[in-house]
């Protein structure tokens, strides 16, 4: 998990503006070593960044779950 979450940090940090679901999380903000990591592993990070404030959970009108950097501003409700 420590990986992972190091890796989604350093991708924010360099595309402060990036939004992306789990999926797109998993697929591209992560280093190709990383990809092959089950999703429950990255929601699991996605979630503790989100616990420490590093990311922003959004849930769209559609009921899509969308991450970004907590300075962004994603549109949709958050949870």
């Amino acid at each position: 998990m420590d990986e992972i979450a190091g890796g989604v940090r350093r991708y924010v940090l360099e595309h402060p503006d990036a939004a992306d679901s789990v999926e797109g999380i998993h697929r591209w903000w992560l280093a190709p070593v990383l990809r092959d990591e089950a999703r429950e592993h990255v929601e699991t990070a996605l979630d503790r960044l989100v616990d420490e404030g590093v990311l922003r959970r959004v849930t769209l009108e559609d009921g899509q779950v969308i991450y970004s950097g907590a300075r962004s501003q994603p549109h949709g409700r958050r949870d």
